[in-house]
């Protein structure tokens, strides 16, 4: 038998299948080693769902935060309009700008007939909201249809976040007043600038917690309220890709040619996203761990399984079989039970995820919510599916089940055929 047979061929693969197939009553596997395919199986599923929500979570947050925000932004607050107006041209032609446009950026009190709250108006063109990737669908139709920047010095239309406009019980076609920091000179004194506006359409950013906060303004309405004639505050740089801020900021500061302050959108979150990262990576570490912890239990059911076949060990020994032989056969064993229950874990975790829709849909047709907007700032159970993250939990369980069986598989190999015949 030891020789003419390769490792892993024909004859070692049916050892291994007719030992894994075997009854328990003829010294097949054992319980132990049932419950080691299932939980191997349960914990690839509950890997893949994590990794994919959190992946989802990332790049809604970054969606969301990267719709509303610009890549690069490029402070002009003290140079003339004329001149900013060159200086947008420069960046405009910058390697890797996709776009380049003046906005201005201040806190308001927002009052309406039912509620007042605080604000962010963001005053920029049309042309620039238009851009908006959150407005992609219906942006251009819901800006003609409020007449967004018509009429004189901009008009008095502007957009708010979906939930602001809830929280301050208003509609389209229902006006609100802003109330400014900056003041008016008055007989009385000085008083805070305020003016009615006509709220023309909601939107939502995916992110609740802008939604709740952000106001639109076109630029020109935005310069006259906001006392920034001829002038804007910064230009919002959008890039082709906007991982790639240290590249294109050194490149603006090239083509400006002049002292400007510039920063980014990675710096201005670093904290949110090292927070992001931190928390994704950890929690990919204690999976894996949670992974190989489970896959230990292939280590009793080989050794139950190398108990009850010692006989066997010792007729296939004293026939020529050799230890590389019998340690491969029980090595397979393990192999074969760690990826069968990779497999079922990745198949359950890619259906549940691609699923989710339909899983939170059934759910809510009995009253449970699994996924609270107002709780969690996002809509729904965002999941994002990398099949690189798939693959790699699947072939992680494998290869940890392989790992685990060497010591049983080892021991298995090192039994003494005289010893194990002795009584027999």
């Amino acid at each position: 038998m030891a020789s003419g047979h390769t490792p892993f061929g024909t004859v070692e693969r049916a050892l291994a299948w007719r030992y894994v197939r075997a009854r328990r009553e003829h010294g097949g596997l054992s319980l132990t080693a049932i419950l080691s395919f299932a939980g191997i199986a349960l914990a690839v599923f509950a890997l893949i769902v994590i990794m994919s929500i959190m992946a989802g979570f990332r790049a809604t947050l970054l969606d969301a935060l990267l719709g509303g925000q610009p890549h690069v932004i490029v402070s002009i607050n003290h140079i003339p309009e004329a001149e900013a107006d060159n200086i947008i041209e420069r960046i405009e032609r910058v390697e890797g700008v996709q776009s380049a446009t003046p906005y201005l950026e201040n806190q308001v009190l927002v009052t309406s007939d039912y509620a007042a709250t605080g604000a962010v108006v963001k005053s920029i063109t049309r042309k620039e909201l238009e851009g908006y990737s959150f407005l992609e669908d219906d942006g251009a139709q819901m800006l003609e249809a409020a007449g967004f920047g018509e009429g004189r010095n901009g008009g008095d239309v502007i957009l708010l976040g979906a939930y602001l406009a809830s929280g301050l019980g208003v509609r389209v076609g229902d006006e609100v007043n802003l109330i400014s920091p900056q003041t008016n000179s008055t007989i009385m004194g000085q008083t805070p600038r305020n003016k009615t506006y006509r709220v023309g359409g909601t939107f939502k950013t995916g992110s609740v917690e802008l939604d709740r906060v952000y106001i639109f303004m076109p630029l020109e309405q935005g310069q006259i309220f906001f006392q920034h004639r001829e002038s804007y505050q910064a230009v919002d740089v959008r890039l082709v890709d906007p991982e790639a801020t240290e590249l294109a900021e050194q490149r603006i500061r090239n083509a400006v040619g002049q002292p400007v302050g510039i920063d980014t959108w990675k710096r201005i979150r670093a904290q949110y996203l090292n927070a992001l990262n931190i928390e994704r990576n950890m929690m990919l570490l204690i999976m894996l761990v949670l992974v190989f912890i489970t896959s230990l239990n292939i280590i009793s059911g080989v050794l139950m399984l190398v108990k009850n076949k010692t006989r066997d060990i010792a007729i296939l020994r004293t026939i020529g079989a050799t230890r590389g032989t019998m340690m491969r056969v029980f090595i397979m064993i393990g192999g074969a039970l760690g990826l069968i229950g990779a497999l079922t874990g990745m198949t359950l975790g890619v259906l549940f995820v691609v699923n989710i829709p339909n899983i939170e849909w059934a759910f809510a047709q009995f009253g449970i919510v699994l996924f609270d907007p107002g709780t969690y700032g996002l809509e729904g159970l965002p999941a994002r599916l990398s099949w690189a993250e798939v693959l790699g939990s699947a072939g992680w369980a494998a290869l940890m089940s392989v790992v685990v069986t060497l010591w049983p598989a080892w021991r298995g190999a090192s039994i003494d055929p005289v010893e194990a015949l002795r009584f027999e």
